[in-house]
């Protein structure tokens, strides 16, 4: 209790110090103040305090305090209130001004666009080429008269313009070949029976004589010609004529008059007019798979030089001193080799082989069995030939396996190698003289490995497009006669879309805000097409032979064409460019607005592969709205069910094309679509999300590597050397060795070549 009490003290002295202390009024004060400057202040505040007013002070202070308190309150509540307000007024400021700067881009967006659709029309007005398209066929008709051919001089002195009638083959005919089958039956030469299928299954081939610009005819024996010559299309002369010659058949100038002939040996070969043959060993009758073909790499092998054979002739023939001479050197360099990289032999003897009985005389017979020798040659970095002189068949056969299995051919001597018109073998075989035989060895150590691998992939390539079967060699036949009439090949054929499902177009609005302008929005226009159909057979020959190996068509579009150089397009070839800044360049608004680069303007067109994700599928078509340069997106319908009765597609600026595969292939992505009217495709996974800004730099990229592919997922081929094989390391890297399509730009060419 006497603790209680003194507590009880201690608090009322505590609360009357405070309130004498701080309280807003005033005590009484007494009639005399002593000098309270000696004495505390606490105590002198303690007692001025009136014990009677005490209780009526502390009722009036709780009575103040809980007015204080609830003005607290309602000025919190009134700054929470009025801080919410602010934050809403700084929200809305925010969005406005983010409005504005979406406005601003918008009027920018439009202006730009509108400039350059004006630009666009202007254009359109002031061009001067028509539209071209894919050539129209004008062939020669029954009722037109013969070209009077002036007689040549002699029998062997025929050449095209001397002996063949142009006015059959305008340059739009297609070039249309009729078979003339007046030979065939009864013809048992196993030659004539596969060039025979394989020209019948060209697709030059015309069923109709009188609008034919070549007639082929096949001669099994040397009478045939004289049938051939009853012919209505033997027109006297033999004008316009390929005669396919069989096996050992050998014709002379007098029997074929003005026809062209197509044999493996000849008696008065007319260089730029007749064809030149393989042996039909060197035709394969079925498609080898390019995968059971020996390997590129390593470079080099375990022989470094082979050769295998023997000489059918006499001592007096021709050149048989300098063939000996020959024959000693080789042997001589044979014993320079190290470890018998150098593998040479001049005698079947020598091995167990045997000498083919159908080898022809006065030339390097090959010992034993095709299946043996290509068997060493696998093994072979180099294959020798030393070639006979003139036209030497069984050389050509020495060559033509050699590509096949990667031995580099060294041909001592001057060849004369089929379809050399066009193919260029200096970057497929070795060529020396045969007084280098000498420097042989020393010729051959020089070669880098990239040489190698170069002479190696080129000759492979080569044996593939043109001699890997009887139907390649035919058609490369068929294209040196046409290229020598300047005629375009036939254009390639594209895919039509397949019909779709009903299904219901919405207006929605793009999933993300591009907020930056990257190009304006144009109206859809196509890449011109078919413009060098005439350049084709002329300057882009030689590439199209022996780089793109593309002969056989004539593509709308190539990622090959020249360019124009870069001031061009300022001094008079302006059509279509668009370059930055007006040409005084810019790194903001002015390199955004405009495509710049050495190409005219374009588009492209996206093609969006997609398997049952619809809502996948329409966010991603949803975000291509307002893409700068898109022309179309197609999408390929991989599923063989039908869409959901929710499915609906975004309605954009753009057409928007469906295409219901006929099977589930992810190479339907890449079918050649007739609908595809741009160079540029961009090929896309259903699930895909990719930027704007992205894109357009991509598609950038792309027009300065056309010929490439320019995408967004990498992977890369690493080597396990544990277990001594190539991994698919789908991790992240700093390099990489191939891009994936699900996001990727490619030129449309590549969709024909995959079809």
């Amino acid at each position: 209790m006497k603790a209680l009490a003194l507590g009880g003290c201690l608090f009322i002295v505590a609360v009357v110090f405070v309130f004498s202390y701080y309280g807003p009024w005033t005590l009484p004060q007494p009639q005399e103040t002593p000098d309270n400057s000696l004495l505390d202040p606490h105590e002198v505040a303690l007692a001025q305090v009136d014990a009677a007013n005490l209780y009526a002070h502390l009722h009036e202070l709780l009575r103040i305090k809980r007015s204080v308190l609830q003005q607290l309150r309602d000025l919190e509540q009134k700054c929470s209130a009025a801080s919410l307000e602010v934050n809403e007024l700084v929200r809305r400021a925010d969005e406005i001004r983010t409005d504005i700067v979406k406005l601003n881009a918008s009027v920018i967006f439009l202006r730009t666009s509108n400039k350059y659709q004006e630009l666009a029309q202007d254009e359109l007005k002031r061009q001067m080429s028509p539209k071209v398209m894919p050539p129209l066929r004008l062939t020669a008709a029954s009722g037109d008269e013969e070209l009077i051919l002036p007689p040549p001089s002699r029998s062997d002195a025929c050449t095209m313009e001397r002996c063949f009638d142009y006015g059959r083959c305008p340059l739009t005919s297609g070039f249309p070949v009729y078979v003339e089958t007046l030979t065939l039956s009864g013809c048992a030469d196993d030659l004539i029976s596969k060039l025979a299928k394989a020209v019948e299954a060209s697709t030059y081939v015309s069923s109709s004589p009188a609008h034919a610009c070549i007639f082929v005819g096949f001669v099994c024996k040397p009478e045939d010609v004289e049938r051939l010559r009853t012919s209505e299309n033997w027109r006297g002369d033999g004008r316009n004529f390929l005669l396919f010659l069989g096996g050992g058949v050998i014709l002379n100038g007098n029997g074929t008059g003005r026809a062209m002939v197509l044999g493996v040996e000849f008696e008065d070969f007319r260089r730029g007019f007749h064809v030149q043959g393989i042996l039909n060993d060197d035709l394969p009758d079925l498609t080898l798979s390019p995968f059971l073909l020996p390997l590129m790499t390593p470079a080099h092998r375990k022989r470094l030089l082979f050769f295998d054979g023997e000489y059918r002739g006499t001592s007096t023939s021709t050149g048989a001193s300098d063939r000996g001479s020959i024959v000693q050197n080789l042997l001589d360099l044979k014993k320079f080799g190290s470890n018998g990289d150098i593998d040479i032999t001049f005698s079947c003897n020598e091995t167990t082989s045997t000498l083919p009985p159908a080898c022809r005389s006065n030339t390097w017979c090959l010992c034993g069995s095709t299946a043996a020798l290509e068997k060493a040659l696998v093994e072979s970095t180099f294959s020798l030939i030393i070639w006979n002189g003139g036209m030497d068949p069984t050389g050509v056969s020495r060559v033509l396996l050699g590509l096949k299995n990667g031995a580099i051919p060294v041909v001592l001597g001057k060849p004369i190698l089929p379809l050399s018109e066009n193919i260029d073998w200096l970057r497929a075989t070795i060529q020396l003289p045969r007084a280098r035989v000498t420097e042989l060895y020393h010729i051959l150590h020089s070669l880098r490995d990239e040489d190698i691998l170069a002479y190696r992939s080129q000759g492979r390539r080569l044996w593939q497009t043109y001699f890997s079967t009887p139907s390649a060699f035919v058609d490369a036949v068929l294209d040196t006669i046409r290229l020598r009439l300047n005629i375009a090949a036939l254009p390639l054929r594209a895919t039509p879309i397949g019909s779709f499902y009903n299904y219901t177009s919405v207006w929605r609005e793009t999933l993300t805000a591009e907020e930056e302008n990257v190009g304006p929005v144009e109206l859809p226009h196509a890449s011109d097409t078919y413009q060098r159909n005439y350049t084709s057979t002329t300057m882009d020959a030689y590439r199209s032979w022996n780089d793109r190996f593309d002969v056989k068509s004539m593509l709308p579009t190539s990622p090959f064409a020249p360019i124009l150089p870069g001031d061009a397009q300022f001094r008079g070839s302006q059509f279509g460019f668009r370059p930055i800044g007006g040409g005084t360049g810019g790194t903001g608004v002015e390199f955004s607005v405009a495509i710049g680069g050495n190409q005219p303007r374009e588009q492209f067109t996206v093609v969006i592969l997609t398997y049952q994700r619809e809502v996948a599928l329409s966010a991603t078509v949803a975000r291509l709205n307002n893409l700068p340069y898109l022309n179309k997106v197609i999408i390929v319908w991989n599923s063989q069910m039908e869409p959901t009765d929710l499915f609906t597609m975004p309605k954009i600026h753009v057409p928007i094309l469906i295409h219901k595969s006929a099977t589930n292939s992810l190479n339907n992505r890449f079918l050649p679509f007739d609908a595809i009217e741009t160079e540029a495709i961009l090929s896309m996974d259903d699930d895909m999300h990719l930027r704007h800004d992205e894109i357009v730099f991509a598609f950038r990229v792309w027009r300065e590597n056309r010929e490439r592919i320019v995408g967004f997922p990498a992977r890369f081929a690493s080597w396990d050397a544990e277990h001594a094989s190539w991994l698919y390391n789908s991790n992240y890297t700093c390099e990489y060795s191939m891009i994936l399509t699900g996001a990727a730009f490619f030129h449309k060419v590549c969709s024909h070549c995959i079809f």
